[in-house]
């Protein structure tokens, strides 16, 4: 099923004859629908443009899937999450042009209410903002809340964030996918304006670009707002709505026809339909390439991620996922072509968005080129890279800090001769493990044998790390005490035992009723269990899920508080056993047992401490 947008003869007349709309038709509607229904993806739309128009602008299946409403590219707004740092960067070079802002200056000039931390007396710039190399700390807790009363603002975020989540890095070091960064970078651009971020883009931007659908602020409310789903057990389940508490990082929702105007403007030195949004010179500056991880590969711009085709044509892109929706906008300069394809559910919305620029790219007319002539390393050169890397995402400071395990993933990377084989689930793959073919370019550098991405090698310390580019950096795997896969089994295992101990009390006491006898108090290892039992039943049911959009009081400094009592309790029960050690008959394997649960509940709850599940953190 599909829907046209409003693509009129005389846009489509001047195409260039690989990217018309009749061969675009004939090769993405048979791609879209046979990934749609094999991967459950209720909705897509997909637009291209080729110099200053609209070639191709098509809706493939539903944008409301209860009500059977058809995804329509020219009506139907939809979620683009972190396309919106594109537009972003865009208002932050048109301050440049201004001259009201430098890329190189101390961001903390622009801040007069607050300012960031310095990492070792390392400044942060605009520059590292936009390239993503700030240094700063993951963020996770309370990037966005469940409803538009309970967001915050933007500097209420950032103060709160900066005070607990110091950077991490030297600015400029290495590449680290940043959403607060991004977000910083949009607070900046209201405190130099004096406006708030929607108002200035809806004036410098979303007006010049003729995109009156385009919002920071849309409300789940909007007649016109797609749903977005995952498919469980037969059905579409709908995704709830989110409002990020960083507009800049990730809140624009558009209707895609009038995203494609942006596109046309970046391909058309800064203009559309007469309005520069900016200056020719601006434009290359934002499209050239401002930080690599290897001087092999085409690393970012300023919003843009730089790469290759498989011929060799330079890509500039940006993809965006919140709520189920997965958005991917893909501009090609030589051919001043555009492609942004929008899918209403996430996880498999993200490898669709691929296969959709890739068929489009190959219609290009462009002969095939070959690699640069670097010899590829040999078999024996290979050998190195041959280890376990974990990746192991999470903050290093406050809420959140134990995702670096409860979500660690190992990629295994093997010599297969002339190539690498590497395992592993993939950051912008399918959601499953899989096996990818590396082909080496260059020493430390490898392009992935189907889709042309990069990874790269390199050794910091002594200690190897794979870098997927415009992804994440990961580690050889560490010492068995730092896996991921260790540290949830001491979490699990420890965990389980305290609903054991319950479970046992419980079935003694039940025992002692049946037989008539008089019943035991059920004292300081009941006491301590239960506790425990009852944090990580909430912990695992709650605390989990809701770190995204931050904790009530009650939560964040009472629940989080119970393992302290429960340690506080095995303190005392080791006093009283010391005391009593001498004064009483008491078995020894009981004493020993006493003694072992104090050190069981010590150690869990410091456990806890140090990675930051508690009310007080230890980093």
């Amino acid at each position: 099923m599909g829907t046209f947008g409003t693509v009129s003869a005389a846009q489509a007349a001047g195409a260039d004859d690989a990217i018309t709309q009749e061969r675009l038709e004939e090769t993405l509607t048979p791609l879209l629908n046979k990934i749609m229904e094999a991967d459950h993806i209720p909705g897509t739309a997909v637009v291209v443009t080729e110099g200053d128009r609209i070639v191709f602008s098509k809706g493939y299946g539903y944008a409301d899937v209860g009500k059977q409403l058809p995804v329509d590219p020219g009506h139907t707004v939809m979620r683009v999450g972190s396309l919106t740092k594109s537009m972003t960067a865009t208002a932050v070079m048109q301050l440049q042009e201004q001259g009201k802002v430098a890329m190189d200056q101390d961001i903390n000039t622009y801040l007069p209410g607050f300012k960031v931390p310095l990492f070792h007396g390392h400044p942060i710039t605009l520059h590292h903002l936009l390239t993503h190399t700030a240094g700063l700390d993951e963020g996770v807790y309370n990037l966005s809340a469940q409803s538009a009363d309970k967001a915050l603002s933007a500097e209420t975020f950032l103060r709160q964030y900066l005070d607990t989540q110091p950077p991490v890095r030297e600015p400029g070091t290495e590449y680290a996918y940043s959403n607060p960064g991004a977000g910083l970078a949009g607070f900046l651009v209201e405190q130099v304006t004096g406006s708030t971020l929607e108002a200035y883009m809806q004036h410098n931007l979303f007006g010049p670009l003729q995109m009156p659908s385009a919002s920071l602020a849309h409300q789940e409310s909007d007649p016109d707002m797609a749903k977005s789903y995952q498919y469980q057990e037969g059905s579409f389940q709908e995704i709830p709505y989110s409002y990020p508490n960083l507009p800049g990082a990730g809140a624009l929702s558009v209707i895609p026809d009038e995203l494609a105007h942006y596109m046309i403007a970046l391909l058309n030195e800064g203009s559309y339909q007469g309005q520069h949004i900016l200056k020719q010179t601006t434009v290359e500056e934002m499209q050239a390439r401002q930080f690599t991880e290897h001087p092999g590969v085409e690393g970012v711009g300023y919003g843009l991620f730089r790469n290759r085709t498989d011929n060799g044509i330079l890509t500039l892109s940006h993809t965006g996922d919140i709520d189920g929706f997965a958005a991917k906008m893909q501009l090609i300069p030589e051919h001043k072509l555009g492609i942004l394809v929008v899918s209403n559910a996430e996880s498999p919305g993200k490898p669709l968005r691929d296969q959709v620029t890739e068929a489009i790219v190959r219609l290009l007319p462009e002969p095939l080129i070959q690699d640069p002539a670097v010899a590829p390393p040999s078999s024996p050169d290979l050998e190195q890279y041959a280890r376990t890397y974990t990746m192991g995402l999470g903050p290093q400071h406050g809420w959140g800090k134990w995702f670096r395990w409860l979500g660690g993933k190992n990629f295994d990377v093997q010599n297969a001769g002339e190539t690498l084989r590497i395992t592993g689930v993939f950051p912008e793959g399918t959601g499953s493990k899989e096996s990818k073919t590396y082909i080496p370019v260059r020493e430390g550098l490898f392009r992935d044998k189907e889709s042309g991405e990069f990874i790269s090698f390199h050794q910091q310390e002594g200690v190897w790390k794979l870098t997927f580019i415009q992804g994440v950096t990961i580690e050889e795997k560490p010492p068995f005490l730092q896996q991921p896969s260790t540290l949830l089994a001491i979490y699990a295992g420890i965990g389980l035992a305290w609903p054991v101990i319950v479970l046992t009390v419980l079935i003694r006491s039940l025992l002692r009723f049946i037989r008539r006898k008089k019943q035991q108090k059920l004292g300081h290892a009941a006491l301590i269990a239960v506790i425990f039992s009852i944090y990580l039943i909430g912990q695992l049911l709650y605390g989990n899920s809701q770190v995204l959009f931050g904790y009530p009081a009650w939560y964040a400094w009472g629940f989080s508080s119970l393992p302290l009592l429960a340690a506080a309790a095995a303190i005392h029960l080791g006093i009283k056993t010391v005391r009593q050690q001498q004064n009483t008959d008491e078995k020894r394997m009981v004493r020993y047992g006493r003694y072992l649960l104090v050190v069981m509940s010590l150690g869990y709850t410091f456990f806890l401490f140090y990675w930051n599940m508690l009310s007080v953190h230890f980093s």
